[in-house]
């Protein structure tokens, strides 16, 4: 706004305040405008909270809908030797493992050096190769320390480390591989050099394989991550052992119990979100632009019925999630009766599976397939109902913000021309005032003559 102030000394108004007064009048509609901007981009983001929240559920279905990831299986070792653990695409039963060996990574040595810093006085090259790569060349100057050495090798690209050690008296160049397994042998040849590196009795590990046996079948691994043993099983090898160690194989009805409780929660927060919205009952809605909002409504109601009802292709006495304790409240929210999912996992697992998981290879569609695609519908695909809801009411705030800046420009125009009138006015009371004295003393004057 102008900074130009009239004092009205001359007409004896506040013009000042008059003109603070017509301002404020003119200001209404940008103060309604901006009230109603604030409410816009409020249920803009409170559109985008409910969005996200649905992205929360449909990361919960889809824990649910894969075989793999619904089938959750646990793993059990009889000795800390042998860290066991399983994924869904693992079967109930037992292992008996004896772990051999271990999978190692080579380390081989120098020669003995009296310092690790003084000039080796050699000028050649190391040739490095680790099990079928191509070899990898180190060059040494004469003016190298083992530790330059060292560090060059580290250096190199290669898959090894070097550093120097020190035995109390005499110093080496210590070499190691960043791999283990047999397949990552390393061979060393020198040129110009006698650093003993491709001596064999300086390798003092050899590369090795872990070896396990599983109920008398060997098996070799070039990792103590040992895996495809059977499908869905890890072990971790940590020690040898002497005698085999059971690994036992069993579902999981409780982390199955977890994931479906992760669903359910993450369903309430979205509804809860919607109805706090858009209001639910003697709820009121927490804005005034999303009371009973049509896309907020759908949403719910879309939601509701992707998962009531019975689940295409299942039979029997588990056909509902409700029949397995996944059921609806009055308030439109999820709750889960664990004892219940737990006796219908004991009684039939597949057929609470089927109840869930979407599998193409058995043509089955469980209720996680629905869900999901109800949540694109909603809020993920680029036409879905919340994107477009949310994209019109940051349209509407757009339109808002010009609208604003047009009544600032106004605004400013106005007091401009309001401050000229009151100044002029002021100039013209004080001129006439002016004169008006200047004819009462010319009066005056005449008289007493």
């Amino acid at each position: 706004m102008s900074s130009i102030t009239i004092s009205g000394l001359a007409s004896g108004l506040d013009t000042n305040a008059i003109v603070d007064g017509l301002l404020s009048i003119e200001r209404i509609p940008l103060t309604q405008l901006q009230s109603r901007a604030t409410t816009l981009t409020a249920a803009r983001d409170t559109v985008n909270t409910i969005t996200a929240r649905l992205g929360t559920l449909k990361s919960a279905s889809q824990a649910l809908a894969s075989p793999t990831q619904f089938t959750t299986m646990k793993a059990s070792s009889s000795d800390a030797a042998i860290v066991a653990t399983a994924t869904g695409a693992a079967q109930p039963g037992a292992l008996d493992v004896t772990v051999k060996s271990l999978a190692q990574s080579q380390r081989t040595y120098s020669n003995p050096l009296a310092s690790s810093t003084d000039p080796l006085g050699m000028t050649g090259t190391i040739s490095m190769q680790v099990g079928a790569g191509a070899p990898i060349d180190v060059a040494v100057a004469a003016t190298d320390s083992i530790t330059d050495v060292a560090a060059k090798i580290s250096a190199s690209g290669a898959r090894v480390s070097a550093a120097v050690v020190f035995d109390g008296t005499s110093y080496r160049l210590q070499t190691r591989g960043l791999d283990t397994g047999a397949a990552n042998a390393m061979t060393f040849a020198e040129t110009g050099l006698s650093l003993g590196l491709s001596a064999p009795a300086n390798t003092a590990q050899a590369a090795t394989d872990a070896w396990v046996v599983v109920d008398g079948i060997d098996i070799k691994r070039g990792t103590n991550q040992v895996s495809g043993i059977v499908p869905g099983l890890t072990l971790s090898l940590t020690k040898v052992t002497s005698a085999p160690v059971t690994i036992q194989l069993d579902a999981d009805p409780d982390a199955l119990s977890k994931k479906v409780q992760s669903l359910v929660t993450a369903y309430n927060d979205a509804v809860s979100a919607a109805q706090s919205a858009a209001g639910f009952g003697s709820l009121k809605a927490q804005n005034s632009e999303l009371a009973g909002d049509s896309s907020i409504r759908t949403s719910l109601d879309k939601l509701a019925r992707s998962l009531s009802g019975n689940v295409p292709g299942t039979s029997g006495k588990y056909t509902t999630l409700a029949s397995i304790g996944l059921s609806s409240t009055k308030d439109g929210r999820l709750q889960l009766d664990s004892a219940k999912l737990s006796a219908a996992m004991a009684a039939s697992p597949s057929a609470v599976s089927a109840l869930f998981v979407n599998d193409p290879a058995t043509a089955q569609v469980g209720a996680m397939k629905g869900l999901m695609s109800t949540i694109d519908q909603l809020a993920t695909n680029g036409t879905s109902v919340l994107r477009t809801r949310s994209e019109s009411l940051t349209r509407l705030t757009t339109r808002l913000s010009l609208d604003q800046e047009r009544i600032q420009r106004h605004l400013v125009q106005y007091e401009t021309m309001l401050r000229k009138q009151f100044g002029d006015m002021e100039i013209m009371v004080a001129r006439f005032k002016s004169s008006l004295g200047t004819v009462g003393s010319g009066s005056s004057s005449q008289g007493s003559t």
